[in-house]
């Protein structure tokens, strides 16, 4: 409460002194609601955040996209001369609109020569954003930020009645907006054009998702309407093209790899970002990331979550259950009258003793009565009592429908305006005069026992996503700093006996390359110091137990970046930083969005990256793992390789991972536990064990959330029938046989030898492969009796696939022979019988033996 009053009283503050002053109020508001303000911080973690069914959404989603809302709409009534304050159903005629903005990331990264062209662009994207922020959110006080990802931004915009004419105070508004964005965007020096558009009136969130991605279509072609580059000054006409941005010129016609100035300055914003300390402990560096083979691992995850966004995949989500809803009601009542005495009563007409097939088709049936009488005339509300208590049991917002579209005399239009409340303002569903009325009973009957795709609900997924990734980022940090050698996250300083090469007079930080004693060391002058840092990995060039001085008086030879000329020189003096540039952890996160994330770690780290991931996946996401599968890629690489040719592998791995399409599985064993459900399942390639949480943390049973979509007819009490036909099972009902619908979870790696390699098209597989393939290597470690054997083992395997790729002969015999080729191989080789020869036969026929000893032997150079 004094956190609250104090905000309220600087905000008066405000209004006397500083009506004009932008800057302030958009202090303020950080202050207020900033990502490390006190009460957003509360509200995210009240006692009564137990995030159960009835409490899924958090007290700041909730209260930050009503506030937004709200705060569109007084924009709109203000900006409306004739807006009637005092219409009881101005809430129901509210609508709002959509604001996109976006603009073409990935046109800067695919041009990125350096990671500081990427990571200095992207501070450029985040400033326009923030300034198109600033002016939506504090400027015009009209909206709020409703999502943002890496190339777009939506925020919540003033609209107007559903009226079939758009209101004329909306007139010119999104040119206006357009001139003002493109302003943003050129005063950043930024290449491409953004794009703006202003949604249709909504009352909901699902239409973002389809705003998004029209927004992601427009922006695909990098310059997709007339822009104009600034040009800062006549010299800048001179010299080559800038191999960043490639509409600029350099200044320089003697080196055609120098950027032009904007570029420049990009590149070097990371720089500068870091020693002003404003990165935290991460590095920045490449040398410090790298492991003791020199190598580093690109890692990018993602969730599929636009489905969520839109609506699609919650409606497996129940609000309640239908057999939970009849026991707990078994009496329908008037319980809006204050007097008991004075209550209609009436037995719930659904009885949990009907049928399974008619439990959920009885609903239906009993909500469809209500919209005719007897000799099929339209009646709103029903004449008939015990349907009238029956609907507003189900949603008590029915009887106020009347009251509040007082003017409407129409009974079938009273209808519509209920159904495009409940079904079309929160789903992408057919409008009322599409359907009959078994549909739109249907469609209400869905409607009414689903959780809904609310704009706090729709928020908080993306949120969720978003502080899933950020939750891993804190987690990766530990595991790369993870090392036996605590040489691995420190830095020293060193003087040097006279004066290093291409140091010349300049006061600007430059980098040093070099070897001693036969590995890397990079330093780096830093401004108004005589002395180098150290920004390479010392745990390769020191030992646990030596000191600082072990790199006194030694002789190591040193170019400057991008020079080839070496020269000799000698460490006079070695100390250690007194500020915070002593430590620091290996890994440098690239992109952080809900869509995806995007970091890089030591290749060494890798793997206990990616199987904590897998982990914390499955226990996050247990009960939706059918529906927001992860997907993961790694991609290896040694030190040397083009940052750029990284990025292009990087992205087509991306997109093999994107391409997977939903499969059919079949649960081959269900078995029920203390508290959840184990799945066997069949796929299209092997088999997988699932583990769905049942009951709540509260003891309760879990009704809500684990339903799977599957391919068959309703046949026990909790099952439901999505008005599309799709049929949704509760995991704890599935039996053997039952084939469900999975989004699934995948995973791709490729190491990358040279850039020529980006080209090569990875193998995507399922993401429980993973854990599996590691499985296999453990086995390996523990029976293979040397690494030369390992080795001989992996060279005959490539070279009998090879031969016995041709397809001749019968398949059967050939597979029957191909497995008996196996066996004496790796029983030959690993002199391994029993379970053990049998398990690494079945890793050996579907490529996991193969994929193991590649990943771990090549990419990671482990030995056994």
């Amino acid at each position: 409460m004094e956190e609250i009053r104090r905000v309220l009283e600087e905000l008066k503050d405000l209004g006397i002194l500083h009506e004009q002053d932008l800057a302030s109020w958009r202090s303020w508001r950080e202050r207020a609601i900033g990502e490390g303000s006190f009460v957003r911080r509360a509200f995210l973690s009240t006692l009564a955040e137990t995030r159960l069914p009835n409490n899924d959404v958090t007290l700041w989603d909730q209260s930050y996209v009503a506030a937004a809302l709200f705060k569109s709409a007084v924009a709109g009534a203000l900006l409306n001369s004739g807006f009637l304050w005092d219409d009881k159903g101005v809430k129901q005629k509210t609508r709002w609109r959509l604001l996109t903005v976006a603009l073409g990331t990935e046109h800067y990264e695919a041009r990125a020569v350096k990671i500081g062209d990427w990571t200095g662009a992207q501070g450029a994207i985040d400033a326009f954003f923030q300034r198109v922020a600033e002016l939506i959110e504090v400027d015009l006080a009209v909206g709020s930020l409703l999502y943002r990802d890496s190339s777009v931004a939506v925020f919540s915009f003033p609209g107007e009645s559903n009226e079939a004419t758009p209101a004329s105070w909306l007139n010119d508004w999104e040119q206006w907006l357009l001139e003002r964005v493109d302003t943003i965007a050129q005063d950043l020096d930024l290449e491409t054009p953004p794009y703006i558009h202003l949604s249709d009136p909504t009352r909901s969130l699902v239409p973002m998702v389809r705003e998004i991605r029209e927004a992601r279509n427009r922006i695909a072609i990098p310059v997709h309407r007339p822009w104009d580059i600034r040009r800062l000054n006549p010299s800048d006409a001179r010299g080559h093209v800038c191999p960043v941005c490639q509409v600029r010129f350099n200044g320089d016609p003697t080196d055609k790899s120098k950027p032009c100035k904007v570029c420049g300055e990009r590149r070097h914003h990371r720089r500068n970002a870091w020693l002003d300390g404003q990165l935290g402990d991460d590095t920045i560096w490449f040398e410090e990331v790298a492991d003791q083979n020199d190598r580093l691992a690109l890692l990018t995850f993602s969730l599929d979550l636009e489905d969520w966004l839109n609506g699609e995949r919650v409606d497996s989500l129940r609000a309640q259950a239908i057999p939970e809803w009849v026991r707990f009601n078994p009496v329908l009542e008037e319980y809006w009258q204050r007097d008991e005495s004075r209550r209609q009563k009436l037995a719930n007409p659904v009885a949990v003793s009907d049928s399974v097939s008619k439990l959920f088709c009885r609903v239906v049936k009993e909500i469809k009565q209500g919209f005719r009488d007897s000799d099929g005339n339209w009646k709103f509300p029903p004449q008939k009592r015990d349907v009238f208590l029956f609907l507003v049991n189900l949603q008590e917002g029915f009887r106020h429908v009347r009251d509040l579209n007082p003017q409407v005399k129409n009974d079938e239009h009273l209808w519509r305006i209920f159904y495009e409340e409940i079904v079309e303002d929160r789903a992408d569903a057919p409008a009322w005069d599409a359907l009959n009325d078994d549909q739109r009973a249907a469609w209400l009957t869905h409607q009414l026992f689903r959780k809904l795709p609310s704009p706090g609900r729709v928020y908080r997924f993306w949120r969720e996503a978003e502080e899933f990734f950020q939750d891993l980022l804190r987690e990766f940090r530990q595991l790369a700093a993870r090392s036996p050698n605590p040489w691995r996250v420190r830095r020293l300083v060193v003087k040097l006996k006279g004066n290093p090469p291409g140091q010349g007079g300049s006061t600007d930080p430059v980098l040093y390359n070099g070897r001693w004693r036969g590995k890397p060391i990079s330093l780096l002058r830093l401004p108004g110091s005589e002395g180098f840092l150290t920004v390479s990995n010392l745990a390769r060039l020191l030992q646990p137990e030596d000191k600082k001085d072990a790199l006194k008086d030694q002789q190591m030879e040193l170019w400057v970046e991008d020079s080839q000329e070496r020269h000799s020189v000698e460490v006079d003096e070695v100390s250690e930083p007194k500020d915070r540039l002593g430590v620091y952890c290996p890994v440098i996160p690239l992109e952080l969005s809900p869509l995806r994330f995007r970091l890089l770690v030591p290749l060494e780290a890798a793997s206990a990256c990616v199987d904590l991931a897998v982990n914390q996946w499955r226990e996050r996401f247990a009960r939706v793992w059918d529906r927001l599968p992860l997907r993961v890629g790694v991609v290896a690489f040694p030190r040397p390789v083009a940052f750029q040719g990284v990025l292009e592998g990087v992205r087509n791995l991306e997109d093999a991972l994107q391409r997977s399409e939903e499969e059919e599985w079949t649960v081959e064993e269900a078995r029920p536990g203390p508290g959840a459900v184990s799945l066997l399942l069949k796929r299209k390639e092997g088999r997988s064990l699932r583990v769905v949480p049942t009951f709540l943390p509260d003891g309760r049973e879990d009704v809500f959330y684990p339903y799977a979509a599957v391919n068959d007819q309703i046949r026990y009490p909790r099952d439901f029938r999505h008005p599309g036909g799709q049929v949704y099972r509760h995991v704890a009902d599935l039996r053997f046989g039952d084939r469900i619908r999975v989004a699934p979870a995948r995973l791709a790696t490729l190491f990358m030898g040279s850039t020529a390699e980006r080209f090569d098209l990875p193998t995507s597989r399922y993401l429980e492969d993973w854990t599996r393939m590691r499985e296999v290597w453990a086995l390996l470690q523990r029976v293979a009796p040397s690494q030369t054997a390992l080795q001989h083992l992996r060279s005959e395997l490539a070279r009998a696939e090879a031969a016995w790729s041709a397809p001749d002969g019968d398949p059967a015999a050939r597979q029957e022979a191909w497995r008996a080729y196996l066996e004496a191989l790796i029983a030959t080789h690993l002199e391994v019988k029993g379970n053990t020869l049998a398990a690494l036969i079945e890793a050996a026929l579907d490529g996991t033996l193969q994929w193991a000893l590649d990943w771990h032997m090549t990419a990671l150079k482990e030995s056994v």
